[in-house]
Formats: C-alpha cells, sequence, structure tokens
C-alpha cells in the first residue's frame, strides 16, 4: 500500500523533515484526536480525546509538554469528537471562540453532526464551562452522512470548512456558514456546501496556518501542504498537488496544528500523548 495518500495523475514527492518530540503530561488523555493553538496564550495547545470520554478540554505548554490546564464541559454530550478549530473575536476586544467538531461517524449513520463553539478559556487554568455558555450548531451534509476528523477556519471567507474521511477517494471537502447574514449570531441548524470532492484517503485532520494561508492536513502517514500562493480561492487552492511529507512512526496520529511562527506540529493516541514539531526549516 502506498504511504502517499493523494491520488492525482502525478506522484506526490515526500520530503523528509526533521521531529522533535515532547510529551503532554496528563495520562487522562489517552487517544488525543484534535488540536489546536490558543489566541489566549499562543504557548499552548488544546486537545481532546477521541470517542469514548466525556466532553472536557486539555491544555498544554507547546514547548515543554506540561499539563497546564483542564476545562470540563458538564451537560454536553461527546459522542464523537474529532478535531479543534479556533476563530477570531466577535469583537475587536472580544475572546477568540474554540469549535469543537462532535463529527466522527466511522458507520455513516448520524443523521447530523454537531459544532460545540465556546468563548476560549484561560489554558493555564482549569475549571467548568456552564452549559449555558456553549453554542450547539447542528450540520447536516447535503449527501448523506459522512465521517469528518478534520476541520478549520477559512479566514478569508469567514467559513467553518470540513475535510471528510473515507478509506479511498474521493472524499467531500464541504463549507460551514456559522453566522447568520441578517441577525449576526451563530446559525443553529445548517446543511454544508460541497465546494469540491478530492482524491485525498485518510485524512485524520487539518489546520490553516494564519501566517501565510496554506492549509496542513494529516493523514496516519504523511503531513500535507496546500500552498496559498497567488490562489484567488480555497477551491483552487486545494486543486492544486500538495507537498508531502512523512511523518514520525507514532502509535496513531490524528491531529496536526499550525502555531503563530508557521510551526507545524502533529500529535497521536497514546499515554503519554507524544507531540511533534516537524522541522520544515
Amino acid at each position: 500500500m502506498s504511504l502517499i495518500a493523494f491520488a492525482l495523475s502525478g506522484c506526490v514527492s515526500a520530503e523528509e523533515p526533521s521531529f522533535v518530540p515532547v510529551q503532554l503530561a496528563d495520562k487522562e488523555l489517552t487517544e488525543s484526536s484534535g488540536m489546536v493553538f490558543s489566541v489566549k496564550d499562543p504557548s499552548c495547545i488544546w486537545s481532546h480525546n477521541d470517542s469514548g470520554d466525556r466532553a472536557r478540554l486539555f491544555a498544554f505548554d507547546a514547548n515543554t509538554g506540561a499539563a497546564t490546564g483542564r476545562w470540563e464541559l458538564p451537560g454536553v454530550a461527546a459522542i464523537d469528537w474529532e478535531d479543534l478549530a479556533i476563530l477570531p473575536p466577535l469583537k475587536a476586544d472580544g475572546p477568540a471562540r474554540l469549535v469543537i467538531a462532535d463529527s466522527g461517524d466511522n458507520q455513516q449513520k448520524r443523521d447530523h453532526i454537531e459544532l460545540l463553539v465556546v468563548d476560549e478559556m484561560d489554558p493555564r487554568k482549569s475549571g467548568e464551562v456552564a452549559r449555558d455558555q456553549v453554542h450547539l450548531l447542528r450540520v447536516k451534509y447535503p449527501h448523506g452522512p459522512q465521517d469528518c476528523e478534520a476541520i478549520w477556519f477559512d479566514e478569508p471567507s469567514g467559513h467553518l470548512i470540513l475535510l471528510c474521511k473515507r478509506f479511498t477517494p474521493w472524499v467531500g471537502l464541504y463549507r460551514v456558514a456559522l453566522i447568520d447574514g441578517s441577525s449576526g449570531k451563530l446559525n443553529e441548524d445548517i446543511e454544508a456546501e460541497l465546494i469540491i470532492r478530492l482524491p485525498l484517503a485518510l485524512a485524520t485532520g487539518a489546520d490553516r496556518d494564519p501566517v501565510t494561508g496554506d492549509v496542513w492536513v494529516s493523514t496516519y502517514w504523511q503531513a500535507m501542504k496546500f500552498a496559498k500562493a497567488d490562489h484567488p480561492t480555497l477551491k483552487a487552492q486545494m486543486s492544486r498537488t500538495p507537498i508531502a511529507m512523512d511523518l514520525p512512526k507514532l502509535r496513531q496520529i490524528e491531529a496536526i496544528a499550525v502555531d503563530s511562527k508557521s510551526d507545524v506540529w502533529v500529535t497521536s493516541e497514546g499515554s503519554p500523548a507524544p507531540l511533534v514539531r516537524l522541522g520544515l526549516r
């Protein structure tokens, strides 16, 4: 089986990055499935477990792996949390907002998936988020249930992007309009809109570089960079052949995140969970 998960007319070459690992020092994070860097404290990352855990988020110092905080979401369901994204503040002096994607659907049986939006907490504290502070968005796909483990916020369009996961190409790339244009409030029931179908198998995570606009996608074996370059739209950007690089041989890589310095990080299952910065420079 080829380790190149992006099937295009030509081959996708793989670069050889160096790896700088740390361990995430919280033994209750056993199956890290989503990851995003904090806006409140850019030295910290947020993560969560895959299905089977209760609704909670873990925070860590990305440089040392030290646990810095843990936040519970009582009264919130966690069916199959798969990824995290972060949204800009609604107001200039307001907090950034975390998006938790309860979007896993291996059997493709869910009538809808859920996106949980909450004002970003302090990653260097612990506590609870009141249920009325969690905004629930229900999302349906226009072509029936899909499994999705990779999301990111597309700043130019203001959409949340969902990249679906299958063992074989082709997979759908969808956008979700989070804000109601007339009210300015978060939507509650949304139908995702198909952008394009991509020949990309087993996408386990994604993030957008806040500096360059490049989109990074992880599979179990590789990280792929879809360069922003001069592409005018996300559709054009994601239609181009990505740059692929082999990932470290970890247990099961299911999350990727880009920090404010354009460094790319991955994590995987395990206790303690490993966190690896890809040496791309």
